[in-house]
């Protein structure tokens, strides 16, 4: 994935405008090769604030790939990102649309590590 101009004024957008959590901002920054504090979600509402990072700059998906190695957290999850996200939206819907409680997403989640 290019990093363009355009999807750096995004990320900066999103950062100060988004649901920003620390695991999507280490999410979006490791994307776009900028430095920040490692995260990565320990729940689902960490998750949704991921999903909802790909939503608003739907082009970073294409640079998840930059996520591996970061940690074995990261590398479970991206490994079952599909599932995950699946699950998720499934269970509560995207944004919490259909339920405040994701008992089967955090349950998947605790078992890759998370």
């Amino acid at each position: 994935m290019r990093v363009t101009n355009k999807i750096r004024e995004k990320v900066l957008h999103w950062l100060v405008n988004g649901r920003v959590g620390m695991s999507s901002k280490f999410m979006a920054c490791a994307i776009i090769n900028i430095e920040c504090c490692y995260a990565h979600p320990h729940d689902p509402a960490d998750f949704n604030r991921c999903l909802l990072l790909l939503d608003e700059i739907p082009e970073l998906k294409a640079g998840m790939g930059k996520l591996k190695g970061k940690s074995k957290q990261w590398d479970a999850l991206l490994e079952d990102w599909d599932f995950l996200e699946s699950c998720f939206i499934n269970e509560v819907g995207k944004n919490w649309s259909n339920g405040d409680r994701a008992v089967i997403t955090y349950k998947a989640m605790k078992a890759m590590g998370c």
